[in-house]
């Protein structure tokens, strides 16, 4: 297993609310994680900080005795308490949250949790699939059938999501398995990436580069797009 991440500022932000972490222990398994902060000029970067290193935390303080469902349980919890307990400190960054997406992985499996529209795509034979569903306005309107996946890029609450980390008292993530396959790659992503590349693209990149090149060029390519936002990339190759 090989994994790499990169993240950016972009060429528009003054500052990068976006956070990942990559951490492989023994046996083989592996926390990669994603988050995108919000709220303020300074609050967003202290949420995704902040609940990055809480579920990191709590994945590594409890692997050896959790199954991996109840793990990303109490890393998402242990976030959103992060996230909270510091905007009850400081009342500057109230209303402050993140989103996150993160995976533990095995050869053999990924367990994945996700709050937001952060993403994580799988590549597999040449074909991308987004494997979450995003927590937005705008694909709410996709399901409800008002708008197609094409206006939904150029939508104006494209940036709206609708469940975040650290904003309320108790946040549900969305959990789920992913068998793997040798030779798949993943990718854990902000939408400073996911909305500004093309899938054609993502899957171009990912499929003709190892995991260190992948997430330079996949970068780039957000940058080239306009680098309207903060841009964060980790794949992981099985």
């Amino acid at each position: 297993m090989k994994i790499a991440g990169k993240t950016d500022i972009g060429q528009v932000r003054s500052t990068n609310q976006d956070t990942f972490h990559i951490e492989i222990f023994d046996k083989g398994t592996a926390l990669v994680l994603v988050c995108d902060g919000m709220g303020g000029v300074r609050g967003g970067d202290k949420a995704s900080l902040l609940a990055k290193e809480a579920a990191a935390s709590a994945v590594r303080q409890r692997l050896a005795a959790s199954g991996p469902h109840e793990l990303l349980t109490e890393a998402v919890h242990a976030a959103n308490c992060a996230v909270l307990d510091e905007a009850r400190r400081e009342p500057g960054f109230a209303g402050m949250g993140t989103t996150l997406v993160a995976a533990l992985l095995t050869p053999a499996l990924a367990c994945i949790a996700h709050v937001g529209d952060s993403r994580l795509y799988l590549l597999r034979g040449g074909r991308l699939t987004q494997i979450t569903r995003d927590h937005s306005r705008v694909q709410e309107l996709i399901e409800a059938g008002k708008i197609t996946r094409e206006e939904a890029w150029r939508h104006p609450d494209r940036n709206v999501i609708t469940r975040a980390v650290g904003v309320e008292r108790q946040v549900e993530a969305d959990l789920q398995d992913l068998p793997l396959e040798r030779g798949d790659k993943l990718l854990l992503c902000t939408d400073g990436l996911s909305g500004y590349c093309a899938e054609g693209e993502i899957a171009q990149a990912l499929g003709r580069l190892p995991a260190e090149d992948a997430v330079e060029e996949l970068v780039r390519l957000a940058n080239a797009a306009g680098g309207y936002d903060n841009i964060t990339a980790a794949v992981a190759e099985i």
